[in-house]
């Protein structure tokens, strides 16, 4: 099995925890309930867990711990109620947050694009954990993503529906025959199951979307980059979903199944095919908005 280095796992997905930085404040009403309130500054969800290490004459439904979605905007997130009317009380908590929607679901068996444009011969390899290229036996086996490359630049495109997320896209990457680098460009996409997709190494400059902006399967984000590393012109791509781990939330990355000439591919070892793009996904989860204006545009 072919396999090229992805840089390293925990650097490409830290940056999530730290771009928003969600804020909780707190408002006591007449009935002397503590009501906790998360204050969203981004165009997508959060999840945060509340840790109340201290109660006193109070009470949460969850109890010592609470964990809530933070939509965009400011979003009630707890609420903690006297136990005793008449008595004293207090409390102490921490919160944690993670970009993502815990709870989130799909409506639909999602189907993905590949983020390149349609026609274009591609091959597909699994990524290598740094931590294994470098030889630590223990990273072997984790999953990274996938690597898309072609012969020529070619336009980069969103494999699904959703919301540009974050994106840096002002990394001049130099150097030859490159295997990765300390920073790449990359266009972060967050869908509305709660999972995240991530496209690294693109041309600096060339992002055709900004942060908020919904887009669709097919529609183009950048220009590819790559032309300097030792595989050539190529895309990464990796999906991450935020889950709750005990009293934590992380982020896991997860395969999916690719939309090809082939039929459906879920990559698991070197293969060359011809990209594909059908109109049933691109219009699979549209609203039914979207998909008359859709069907009137064309």
């Amino acid at each position: 099995m072919i396999r090229f280095t992805f840089f390293s796992l925990f650097s490409l997905l830290s940056f999530t925890s730290l771009q928003a930085q969600i804020t909780i404040d707190t408002e006591r009403d007449k009935e002397n309930n503590v009501n906790f309130y998360a204050n969203n500054p981004t165009e997508i969800p959060y999840s945060v867990i509340l840790n109340f290490s201290q109660l006193q004459n109070m009470t949460t439904p969850a109890g010592g711990n609470t964990t809530a979605v933070a939509t965009p905007g400011r979003t009630k997130v707890a609420t903690l109620r006297p136990t005793l009317a008449g008595q004293g009380t207090s409390y102490r908590y921490s919160f944690t947050f993670a970009k993502g929607n815990v709870y989130a679901k799909s409506k639909v068996n999602p189907s993905y694009l590949v983020p390149v444009s349609e026609g274009t011969v591609v091959k597909a390899v699994l990524n290598n954990p740094l931590a294994s290229t470098v030889g630590d036996e223990t990273a072997k086996g984790s999953y990274v993503g996938v690597s898309f490359m072609f012969d020529q630049p070619v336009q980069i495109v969103a494999p699904r529906k959703g919301i540009i997320a974050d994106m840096k896209m002002d990394a001049n990457v130099s150097g030859n025959n490159l295997s990765y680098a300390a920073e790449e460009n990359f266009i972060e996409i967050y869908h509305e199951d709660g999972t995240f997709t991530k496209l690294t190494v693109m041309k600096a400059g060339s992002e055709k979307v900004k942060v908020g902006q919904q887009v669709f399967p097919g529609d183009v984000l950048a220009d590819s980059g790559g032309e300097n590393y030792s595989q050539g012109p190529h895309v990464r791509m990796i999906n991450i979903r935020t889950v709750k781990d005990n009293d934590r939330l992380i982020y896991q990355p997860f395969p999916v199944s690719f939309v090809s000439d082939k039929g459906d591919l879920e990559i698991k070892q070197y293969v060359t095919f011809s990209v594909v793009h059908p109109e049933e996904v691109k219009m699979l989860e549209m609203s039914k908005k979207e998909l008359k204006t859709y069907q009137e545009g064309k």
